[in-house]
């Protein structure tokens, strides 16, 4: 193995090094594999003609997309899951941003707390936290307010995602450009919307696009908290999954893939990139 120092890295080189890049370049593509083969078989398998989920298909079809668009509970819950999304990454976000505004500029007393109670569902196990969220419901008896109750859960655990994000953000700012917009005059809101923000908008823009799919998709906490008549669209499929043996589950999948899909290229083409990278 040879060792050459360049500057002050060292770039190692020598056959130990080739077979630990090409090792690593294996691990790397097996997991995008073991990743992205599901989905695909789920998407080639919506288009089939048969009545039956197979894989390859026996014959290509868009039958059971037009079937999908036709039921009455998957137009209601897409509906609901777009609605209850939207509702609770906008609260996320708001929530967030003052949150990690002041896990990352602020030393108060209880510090260590706030950043345990806003990071905490991240640790805590969907299922247990959904049923301590069904108890709460219970006990106060809030079973008529669904929707309340799936918005409440939804913002819970997409609040860790937003704080995440934005407080890395705004802790790899310089604080020199607000003490400098301070001593301009500036009042601490408009420090805060006019030079804390823009700097912080990579990490916004990242745990607000990450809080909305996890909420679209989740499933964990939003069968405990669905009721007779709101429920998402995660929860519609799973349950029709349970009492019917067609393609419409994988439709259905497929459509919410092509809509996460689609809200990606929304906001890369809004921004693009650099919302992520800040440039």
């Amino acid at each position: 193995m040879n060792r050459l120092r360049k500057s002050n890295l060292i770039v190692i080189s020598g056959p130990i090094w080739r077979i630990a890049k090409w090792l690593i370049i294996g691990l790397a593509g097996a997991w995008c594999i073991f990743l992205i083969s599901p989905i695909v078989v789920i998407v080639v398998s919506s288009f089939t003609n048969g009545n039956y989920l197979l894989f390859p298909p026996p014959g290509w079809s868009l039958k059971w997309f037009y079937e999908v668009f036709s039921l009455s509970w998957f137009r209601a819950s897409l509906v609901n899951s777009v609605m209850i999304s939207m509702i609770s990454t906008t609260i996320s976000v708001c929530v967030g941003i003052l949150v990690a505004r002041v896990l990352a500029r602020y030393w108060i007393k209880g510090r260590a707390a706030i950043e345990y109670v806003a990071l905490s569902p991240l640790i805590l196990p969907a299922v247990v936290l959904g049923f301590a969220l069904f108890s709460i419901v219970n006990s106060f008896e809030l079973e008529n307010y669904s929707m309340l109750n799936l918005i409440a859960g939804h913002i819970l655990i997409t609040i860790p995602f937003v704080v995440r994000s934005v407080w890395s953000a705004m802790a790899g700012t310089d604080i020199s450009l607000e003490e400098a917009a301070q001593s301009m005059g500036a009042s601490p809101l408009v420090v805060f919307r006019k030079v804390v923000l823009p700097m912080a908008r990579p990490g916004i823009v990242a745990g607000a696009v990450l809080a909305f799919t996890y909420s679209f998709n989740d499933i964990a906490i939003s069968i405990f908290l669905v009721g007779a008549d709101t429920t998402t669209l995660p929860v519609e499929v799973m349950s029709n999954m349970e009492y019917s043996a067609d393609p419409t589950p994988a439709a259905v999948s497929t459509i919410m893939v092509f809509i996460t899909v689609v809200f990606f290229v929304v906001v890369e083409r809004i921004g693009g990139m650099k919302l992520f990278i800040g440039k």
